[in-house]
């Protein structure tokens, strides 16, 4: 024998005042109305006491995040004990059911069982951490998926991704299907690594060079990953606070790499292979062809007079060209103005040499 409460007086009222047809039931109205207020009340404490948790506790320590978790369960399956109870229905009879119904229900609630289990192990185990950012890589969905966890529910993960969509994972598949990159660093901060392939038809090092004096990145950091003979891969390690900073940071680290490779490669076009030479106190190696008709001596003395610092040595040959090279020195100009001063200089030696020994073949024809 039990004391009425208040529902159970105003349940009684109800149906002898207004339902009287329906006294044969009034047992049956009041486990009910038993149930649906243990039920209520029990939600109402759990989602109080989990809220309570994640504001004081987890803030202060996200480790602790898989403790509201497991209370929240704990509380579930005491409150479902509770609401059988109402109806008089012996939890004792059913975890001793018979073997086929265990079988049968095991069947049928092994998808929520397995999720409900992996949420336990994947937080207990910190697998998956509030507030931290993730990759995850399985092989259920081929796309790999980034993402800040803000969440971790009972069958489903939460997630904020780099394109700001929040998407809901299965704790199964997270825990039992898929591979998961940590991008946390001692700093606080993440830090992504992105992989960008260009063609190996320019040096590496002169892409990074380019790179490093053309923008000023304390962000993201640019390494030489894999090279071969069609490609080179380059690492771009991009730090960033925030997942939804990530892709505008991707873009600014394919566009820099990018812009570095084509400039690169637009001097190799125009100015020719000697543009990718490396020398001490910036100078480029500059390689001149002349006709054969004047004295390459000459030639030599000539632009070793006017260009001394030069080094001008007779490099080929030929029956009909002689070919020169220069080491001219930069000087913080332009590598195109110092390429055409040097052309202009070779060009005028040889118009002078060619029109003082134009006389002395006139003569001897003569």
């Amino acid at each position: 024998m039990h004391l009425p409460f208040l529902p159970d007086i105003l349940s009684t009222i109800i149906i002898t005042k207004f339902l009287p047809q329906y006294k044969s039931y009034e047992s049956f109205v009041i486990e009910a109305v038993h149930a649906v207020t243990i039920l209520i009340i029990g939600l109402l404490v759990v989602g109080s006491f989990v809220r309570y948790i994640r504001e004081v506790i987890i803030k202060t320590n996200k480790g602790l995040y898989g403790i509201s978790l497991i209370i929240r369960i704990v509380f579930y399956v005491v409150i479902m004990a509770l609401v059988l109870s109402a109806f008089h229905v012996s939890v004792t009879g059913i975890l001793a059911g018979s073997a086929i119904g265990g079988i049968v229900l095991g069947l049928a609630v092994q998808t929520v069982a397995s999720n409900v289990l992996s949420s336990v192990f994947a937080t207990s185990s910190n697998t998956l951490k509030f507030g931290e950012t993730i990759s995850v890589n399985s092989w259920v969905w081929s796309v790999e998926t980034t993402g800040k966890i803000v969440e971790v529910k009972t069958l489903f993960s939460k997630m904020l991704t780099k394109d700001n969509n929040v998407i809901y994972l299965p704790n199964s598949e997270i825990l039992g299907n898929s591979v998961i990159t940590e991008y946390r660093n001692d700093g606080g901060s993440y830090i992504y690594p992105l992989n960008i392939t260009a063609q190996a038809d320019v040096p590496a090092d002169k892409i990074l060079q380019e790179i490093k004096n053309n923008n000023d990145f304390s962000d993201i950091k640019f390494f030489l990953s894999t090279k071969n003979g069609i490609s080179n891969t380059f690492e771009a390690l991009i730090t960033f606070d925030e997942v939804t900073e990530l892709n505008e940071k991707i873009a600014r680290a394919n566009m820099a790499l990018d812009s570095a490779y084509w400039n690169v490669k637009s001097r190799f076009n125009v100015l020719g292979p000697n543009s990718m030479w490396e020398g001490p106190e910036n100078i480029y190696p500059l390689s001149i062809v002349l006709n054969s008709d004047v004295s390459s001596e000459k030639v030599i003395e000539e632009v070793s007079k006017q260009l001394p610092d030069s080094g001008v040595i007779l490099l080929a040959r030929g029956g009909s060209t002689n070919t020169f090279l220069a080491k001219v020195k930069l000087s913080g100009k332009s590598m195109d103005k110092v390429i055409n001063d040097t052309n202009l200089v070779f060009e005028n030696i040889y118009n002078k040499l060619k029109a003082e020994n134009q006389p002395k073949g006139d003569e001897k024809k003569q």
